[in-house]
């Protein structure tokens, strides 16, 4: 029996082969992946993030790389910092919008364009920054901010141009006064050519902008007419087409037109300055008893149509022989005598004269709504 020293509690270790080689190389980490996790940490880089996370994730069983759970990573949390942005987003737009249209903001940024008031052309429709009309007290007060927001006009807008001209004469423009007479005056007919039925307006006022120095304006000596809305957006443009009307309904407008545009040619010095007032008073006598005579004129009216227009005429030659005689006035008490009328004007038979002929009449109780007839 082999003494216990001898004895062996194993196989034998195998012999010696030589030194021992180098250890095994770490598989590499794929830079993607780091990438991606890093990126998608950041905000405003989440969307780089997620995309690097999702090209780590296909290629790295391809090339055996490490860093599967940090490309897995990446794309979770680059995909929800997406998802939770675009959210906010979404949510953040609608309140936007509510607050823009429905809670006293002028209108939707997305749908606007900053401008100047130089830069509008007739048709415009527009959001003045510094406000729609200057106070009335103050007849040459001018826009001191000429910034404006150019809308679309079928979205809710204060403001729309319905016409332009170039003013007339010295090219050094230094009298206020002046300038806003002949911008006023040259303002009306444009009116008139614009909106035909001025009757048919909403409530809106009346205004333009002019350039009081040619050299702030790079030469620019256009006056821009204007309708500003006094209550509510308008959300259509206001021009009218005269391919809505009939030919009766369009001679009816035409023969009214010198009336209206004297009516409208009446200023805020109207009421304080006596020179003003009878200038205007003549302007109203001529211009009714023009319109007088244009309507007596009209051949070819619908028989229920003659009758309410003859009256309309008829009136409108009674009041210009009152106004005839206001404009004649030596005094303002005498002009104010003269004009009074006990309140009556043309409006009554206006009005059925409209109804006859089918255009559109605010109806008798006075709340403001209109009707076809």
């Amino acid at each position: 029996m082999p003494p216990p020293s001898s004895l062996s509690s194993g196989p034998s270790a195998p012999p010696a082969a030589g030194p021992p080689g180098p250890p095994a190389s770490p598989v590499p980490l794929s830079g993607l992946a780091v990438a991606s996790l890093v990126l998608s940490l950041l905000i405003c880089l989440a969307p780089l993030g997620l995309i690097l996370g999702i090209v780590a994730l296909v290629r790295i069983p391809g090339n055996g790389k490490r860093g599967k759970g940090l490309a897995v990573a990446g794309t979770a949390v680059g995909g929800a910092v997406v998802a939770v942005a675009t959210l906010l987003l979404v949510v953040g737009g609608a309140r936007f919008d509510a607050w823009t249209e429905e809670g006293g903001g002028l209108l939707g940024s997305r749908d606007t364009k900053a401008g100047t008031l130089i830069n509008l052309k007739a048709g415009d429709c527009f959001a003045p920054a510094g406000g729609l009309f200057s106070p009335d007290e103050v007849e040459h007060d001018r826009m001191t901010d000429t910034s404006v927001e150019i809308v679309p006009c079928d979205r809710p807008h204060p403001a729309q141009v319905y016409g332009t001209f170039r003013l007339k004469g010295d090219h050094a423009i230094s009298d206020p006064a002046a300038i806003s007479a002949q911008a006023f005056e040259g303002c009306v007919p444009l009116l008139h050519d614009f909106a035909p039925d001025t009757w048919a307006l909403p409530d809106v006022g009346f205004s333009s902008y002019y350039p009081e120095s040619v050299s702030g304006t790079g030469g620019d000596r256009t006056v821009r007419c204007w309708l500003g809305a006094e209550s509510g957006l308008p959300e259509d443009s206001l021009r009218q087409d005269p391919g809505a009307w009939d030919a009766d309904q369009l001679a009816y407008l035409k023969a009214l037109r010198p009336s209206s545009e004297a009516w409208f040619s009446a200023s805020v010095k109207v009421d304080t300055d006596l020179a003003a007032a009878t200038a205007w008073a003549e302007r109203m006598a001529e211009g009714g008893a023009e319109s007088a005579k244009l309507l007596r004129s009209i051949d070819g009216l619908p028989a229920r149509t003659r009758g309410p227009v003859t009256a309309l005429a008829n009136r409108l030659d009674a009041l210009s022989g009152v106004q005839r005689s206001a404009s004649r006035a030596a005094t303002r008490a005498e002009f104010e005598k003269r004009w009074d009328i006990d309140g009556e004007d043309a409006s009554g038979e206006e009005w059925e004269a409209r109804l006859a002929l089918g255009l559109p009449v605010e109806d008798e109780e006075g709340d403001g709504e209109e009707q076809q007839p």
